[in-house]
């Protein structure tokens, strides 16, 4: 059996659609954009409509799953800022929305202190979101939750290419009825940073965190984690470059009996050399997991990902990518070890009534499960402490479509969209995943 899924956006165009930003199901986008047209204090209402569709199909046991959640919606909001050329600076943002799904609620802030020479010294930002779900809801296992994040940066120290900055935050995430995977959860952090400043060619920063997270009602999984982090950036007048960032930290588990302590290492590498009439581009991730005790869930293992490739293309006209990606997941002995290869290209636009961006990959994914030999129907069985696991190899597409078209002055349509189906070697593994969004957006 093989099952076809795709998140598609339809009739949303029938209904009035106000927006001053983006879509409200990302509340920060838009929010650091918004520039009012004088110096001084503005407000400005924001209302949205807009209909989402999310559709999932997946094998579970011998027959096929396929979940479609829609919701249609409405929102109304204000958001404001003070005027630049003030020592305090402030935005706000506050907004509410009804779907046929569930009720949101957002508030979100942000105020900053500067010198008399506009060197931040001081900065606050909060964002507390609320939701509650209908009775009737395609969500069956969600909970009515809210969750609120404060984050405190204070600047002692500046130089001319250089400043200090201490940090702190706090966060907590509440449900109605807690559960096995939806679990009330606090947290609090300290970090303390070393970042360039100024404009330069060569941006860095180097700095140690600290955070504790707690569970109320699952206390034997509270963890402390210590990490130490780095960022460097580099490009020229030409665009070439390069950007690495590398972070690596220390979880320590309350109790390890339930899930094991360990060390994660992450590095990311971005890199621009310039060629002909455009670039060779590198893109690498590193993921590394370190566990204390290893167990069927827990294991020690090492992704990494990259593509490379070919960018072309104008700043004022389309830019064209195409490159070849890579992914391989060692895990030792664990069935989920894998590699990937696959074939990406892309094209994006900005500055036209027509802006975007679309992005193709297809692959394949081979598991690697040493010696073990495939049965009657093709499937990869493997026995690992006394569990079987099937795992049979896919090709697979990744479609990403981020749109945006400027009707006339005030109305704009935006779109986006995400499909991802995998086609298995034993048919009834096949899988697929798939999101759209359509705004209809008016600005005054």
């Amino acid at each position: 059996m093989k099952v076809i899924g795709i998140g598609l956006m339809l009739g949303a165009l029938l209904l009035p659609a106000f927006s001053f930003g983006a879509s409200p199901d990302d509340p920060l986008s838009g929010f650091e954009g918004f520039t009012p047209r004088k110096d001084t204090t503005r407000w400005s209402p924001v209302l949205t409509a807009g209909f989402d569709a999310l559709l999932h199909s997946y094998p579970l046991a011998t027959t096929d799953t396929t979940e479609t959640i829609a919701e249609y919606m409405v929102s109304a909001g204000i958001e404001g800022r003070s005027p630049r050329k003030v020592n305090h600076r402030w935005r706000l943002r506050a907004e509410a929305s009804a779907g046929s799904e569930l009720y949101r609620q957002l508030f979100e802030g942000q105020y900053k202190y500067l010198d008399q020479k506009r060197i931040t010294r001081l900065r606050l930002d909060g964002r507390f979101y609320g939701r509650q779900y209908r009775q009737t809801t395609e969500y069956s296992l969600s909970s009515n939750n809210v969750e609120g994040r404060i984050d405190l940066r204070a600047y002692p120290w500046a130089m001319s290419n250089s400043t200090l900055e201490l940090r702190a935050w706090s966060s907590a995430l509440d449900y109605k009825e807690p559960s096995t995977l939806e679990v009330d959860t606090r947290e609090l952090g300290t970090g303390l940073f070393l970042r360039s400043r100024g404009l330069t060619e060569k941006l860095w920063s180097v700095g140690y965190r600290f955070s504790g997270r707690t569970y109320p009602d699952t206390t034997g999984i509270d963890r402390k984690v210590h990490r130490v982090e780095g960022d460097f950036d580099y490009h020229d007048d030409e665009g070439q470059g390069v950007r690495l960032f590398h972070k690596s930290g220390r979880r320590l588990i309350r109790d390890e009996t339930l899930r094991p302590s360990a060390w994660a290492h992450y590095t990311d590498m971005n890199s621009l050399v310039t060629a002909g009439s455009g670039f060779v581009f590198l893109d690498l991730q590193s993921e590394i997991w370190k566990y204390d005790e290893e167990t069927t869930t827990y294991f020690d293992s090492w992704r990494i990902q990259g593509v490379m490739g070919y960018r072309w293309g104008s700043s004022l006209g389309p830019t064209w990518r195409l490159g070849l990606t890579s992914e391989r997941l060692d895990a030792g002995d664990s069935p989920e070890t894998y590699t990937q290869f696959g074939l990406r290209s892309g094209i994006e636009s900005y500055g036209s009534d027509i802006s975007g961006s679309l992005q193709l990959e297809y692959g394949r994914r081979v598991y690697s499960q040493g010696d073990i030999e495939l049965d009657s129907t093709g499937a990869d069985d493997f026995l690992y402490d006394d569990l079987i696991y099937f795992y049979s190899d896919f090709n697979y597409w990744e479609i990403w479509l981020m749109a945006n078209w400027s009707i006339s002055r005030h109305f704009s349509l935006d779109v986006m969209a995400n499909y991802e189906p995998e086609n298995h070697t034993e048919n009834t593994d096949d899988s697929s995943i798939g999101f759209g969004s359509v705004r209809l957006v008016w600005r005054p």
